[in-house]
């Protein structure tokens, strides 16, 4: 799993045991981050500006440092490749746009499976976007058949932030609002990867103007499903901030992503929240959320934190081994449950 804050490659060894199909049991056996290089980060970041054929490449350079990132990991472990029946790879999103059909995931499959010699199942989201879904979130099945003993509501802070539940039988998910990325892209400028802990932000105060003009943006008034992606976070969100001290930049998006979670939150009724992703480490905003909200926040192992994204990738990818979907049609809006993901194994092992 490589997200959208480009904070890493996150790569995890599972096993599974689908035993109890409605209640999947799995242990993460291995875990770990591999930082993306600078020049790949930079290139990512200017994609926007990029010609076709530097896309292409981008694409090759990825899906090779994929590769080096899977055969160290291999060796870190001591694990065969023999023994790994695939790698599930959700790539690297660098267009989202469902609305106009289509959903971007680079890091190639075809090159990734044939340089790890590894069965690779990868682009997991465009099925969905052509039977007229969103292509996103993906997570919540997981959430639904790995986690359900949690907590009723999960909330993940990636680059962006996103929310699944369950209650009652009824699933709902969607993206809420930027989390990680403006923060990570705003300390970028000063030569640092993120504000540690919010040190940073805790000296800043919430402009007030700036917060109400982003949280009348027409996406937070959006009914689900709905999903977010860069090109949005550049031209709508961004912007707003641009007159702001980094601090206050900092503190005023806080209070945006504060204010959108809680209201969620009380939408769906929930009284446990389970919280993941990047920005669980991130102790003033988890502060924050427990000042504003009645109900109970729940951090699970660092693992689950900094792993449950790629873990449940992996089980998207178990999933379709055993040729079961891989999406829940009523939190992406698509026509039907699909089983998404496009097979790569040049080697044959999967018949």
């Amino acid at each position: 799993m490589s997200g959208t804050s480009l904070d890493g490659l996150d790569i995890a060894h599972v096993e599974f045991d689908f035993t109890d199909t409605k209640k999947v049991d799995f242990q993460l056996l291995h875990c770990k981050t591999y930082p993306l290089a600078s020049d790949l980060v930079f290139s990512l970041n200017q994609v926007f500006h990029a010609a076709a054929p530097d896309i292409f490449e981008l694409d090759q350079q990825l899906a090779k440092f994929f590769a080096e990132s899977v055969r160290d990991f291999l060796k870190n472990f001591k694990l065969r490749k023999e023994n790994i029946s695939a790698i599930a790879s959700h790539g690297q999103t660098i267009y989202h746009r469902p609305e106009l059909g289509y959903t971007t995931q680079i890091g190639s499959g075809t090159t990734l499976n044939f340089l790890t010699e590894i069965p690779v199942i990868d682009q997991f989201r465009q099925l969905d976007v052509s039977a007229g879904g969103q292509g996103a979130p993906l997570v919540p099945l997981g959430d639904q058949l790995l986690f359900s003993n949690y907590a009723e509501g999960f909330l993940n802070l990636g680059g962006f932030a996103n929310i699944s539940s369950s209650v009652k039988g009824k699933c709902q998910a969607y993206d809420i609002a930027p989390a990680n990325l403006p923060m990570n892209l705003w300390m970028n400028g000063i030569g640092k990867a993120y504000d540690q802990d919010g040190q940073l932000a805790r000296q800043g105060e919430p402009n007030l103007e700036v917060l109400k003009k982003v949280l009348a943006l027409s996406f937070f008034h959006q009914k689900a499903p709905k999903s977010l992606g860069t090109e949005w976070l550049t031209q709508s969100y961004l912007p707003h901030f641009e007159k702001l001290t980094l601090p206050n930049k900092l503190r005023t998006h806080l209070e945006v992503l504060k204010t959108l979670c809680i209201q969620e939150f009380k939408a769906m009724k929930l009284k446990r929240v389970l919280i993941t992703g990047g920005g669980a480490h991130h102790q003033f905003f988890i502060e924050l959320l427990k000042e504003a909200y009645p109900g109970e926040i729940l951090l699970p192992s660092k693992e689950i934190i900094d792993f449950k994204e790629a873990l449940i990738f992996a089980f998207l990818g178990a999933r379709f081994l055993r040729n079961e979907t891989t999406t829940l049609a009523e939190v992406t809006g698509a026509r039907q449950a699909l089983r998404t993901g496009i097979l790569h194994d040049f080697q044959g092992r999967i018949q």
